[in-house]
């Protein structure tokens, strides 16, 4: 994907913060199930929402990218368990007490898959390449490193000229690519990990295949194929027919047809993602007062029905009730009356905007119905604007668009959503200093009690000038055959395939 701006593409997946399902990740059964005797089969099928058409970590941060080729295919440097506790993925390490020095010994034994070591110089060049590369988008998360050194081969010294409390958490997003691969990464991936690629058909299939000389357990399955299916019900019926294994990411209205005889719906207890509205502030919807007005107009209650069955969370905060970093922030209640007194205060008659919707999420195109009705009965004419994602993430990065529909999950630090969502927006559509010094202020301590001061005022400036709107958290779910062991979601509402295995009939 060609990026127009230096700007962090969010995420686009469905996810949840509160579930009621399988504990601890939610897992599908042992590798092998109750029958320590049965055999694997050599091929696991996954059905995507949406086709792949980037392979480059560096510069694609689509979720189904990350979960489905990203963490199968490389390794970072750490990474989140099944919890999004931090743990060693290549390296282990150690963090200096003002979080300024982070030590890294790799492991002696990892190995790219086309045979090449990866020690202390190829990790370094790929973090140079995240940090340099014209799109990348992790380029902000490196942007405050002083050097990088290598005490030895397989040792890497990261200095940072300022205290970061969040830099471990931002680093677990960056890869580390094969040095002789940065040219063709994007087509042709070469990483660690425990899956190498093999080969991408457009709108058809990627497969991947397992790399017997990863250095962590070996996976169960000897091959991935993903298969781009956007029409959930197609996507179901294959699983009853046995083309594929698993559904990765399944609507409530999908879920809401499964048959359990024939599959098993898997969901994580916790999740950290959101959906939201939002919008380019300096276009039609530049004036505060008017996105005030809009969100008046946004029924959280009748979309909470409407597009999850009545799951999930209505808040205006980005962070889960059970972060230590949420704060409760007043609530723009559903009043139409007080939405066309705004409107009139701030003289947007006959008032016109789209809304872009990438296909293949009908819980978005759902909110895009309710909240066109809404608006129309206070005279705001809205038009969805359904596209592919690759039309929408163009849109997206070069920010031609009136408002849009994403969904962002919130990772282990709760700087993630300021760095990934609103600090592009700071430096492209939406200007508010005051806004950028508190995101610098609330990495520069480790102390998490004056953390969670700073975040209380950004959240309060977040929901009172609404540069983004928070609709509300999103229930996730995976769909999986029964016969499928070893399957995991993660609070990301990431699917975890490492492990997946499917038994032999």
């Amino acid at each position: 994907m060609r990026r127009t701006k230096k700007t962090v593409i969010a995420a686009i997946i469905a996810a949840s913060f509160t579930l009621v399902g399988c504990s601890g990740g939610s897992s599908g059964g042992s590798p092998t199930g109750d029958n320590q005797n049965a055999s694997i089969q050599n091929e696991t099928v996954v059905a995507l929402p949406e086709d792949i058409d980037n392979f480059d970590p560096h510069t694609n941060q689509l979720n189904t990218y990350l979960y489905a080729v990203r963490s199968l295919v490389f390794n970072g440097l750490v990474r989140y368990d099944a919890s999004l506790n931090i743990e060693p993925d290549l390296a282990t390490f150690d963090v200096n007490a003002d979080a300024t020095v982070f030590t890294f010994e790799i492991d002696p034994e990892a190995v790219f898959h086309d045979g090449t070591s990866v020690n202390a110089e190829a990790v370094i060049a790929s973090f140079e390449r995240a940090a340099g590369e014209e799109n990348s988008i992790w380029a902000p998360r490196l942007a405050d490193v002083a050097s990088y050194e290598s005490p030895d081969e397989h040792t890497v010294v990261i200095t940072l000229n300022d205290p970061n409390a969040a830099f471990l958490a931002g680093i677990v997003d960056i890869s580390i690519i094969a040095p002789s691969n940065f040219e063709d990464v994007d087509s042709a991936p070469v990483g660690s990990g425990p899956y190498k690629f093999v080969s991408w058909e457009a709108n058809q299939q990627i497969e991947l295949e397992r790399f017997d000389n990863h250095f962590g357990e070996p996976s169960p399955t000897e091959t991935i194929i993903y298969r781009p299916i956007s029409d959930q019900q197609v996507a179901l019926n294959n699983l009853y027919s046995g083309s594929i294994d698993i559904i990765a990411s399944a609507s409530v209205n999908t879920r809401a047809q499964v048959d359990t005889d024939r599959a098993e719906i898997i969901q994580p207890d916790a999740s950290t993602s959101l959906s939201l509205i939002e919008f380019n502030s300096s276009g039609t919807l530049d004036d505060p007062q008017v996105r005030r007005a809009l969100a008046h107009t946004l029924d959280k209650e009748a979309i909470q029905e409407v597009a999850y069955g009545g799951e999930g969370s209505l808040s205006y905060s980005p962070f889960a009730e059970t972060s230590w970093a949420y704060t409760n922030v007043e609530d723009y209640e559903y009043d139409l009356q007080r939405a066309e007194d705004l409107l009139a205060e701030a003289g947007a008659s006959d008032l016109t905007f789209t809304l872009e919707v990438p296909s293949g999420f009908p819980d978005a195109e759902q909110i895009a119905r309710v909240w066109q009705a809404s608006l129309a009965e206070v005279g705001v004419s809205m038009t969805p604007e359904i596209n592919e994602s690759s039309v929408w993430l163009d849109a997206y990065v070069s920010r031609d668009y009136d408002a849009t529909w994403n969904v962002f999950n919130v990772g282990g630090d709760p700087h993630s959503f300021f760095d990934v969502i609103m600090t592009p927006h700071l430096d492209d559509d939406y200007d508010n200093p005051r806004m950028k010094e508190l995101i610098a202020e609330a990495t520069s301590t480790s102390d998490q009690a004056k953390r969670a001061d700073i975040y209380a005022e950004l959240q309060q400036v977040l929901v009172e000038e609404l540069p983004v709107m928070v609709v509300q958290s999103i229930p996730v779910a995976s769909i999986i055959a029964d016969d499928v062991r070893g399957y995991e979601m993660n609070p990301l509402g990431w699917s975890l395939l490492d492990n997946v295995a499917v038994e032999q009939e």
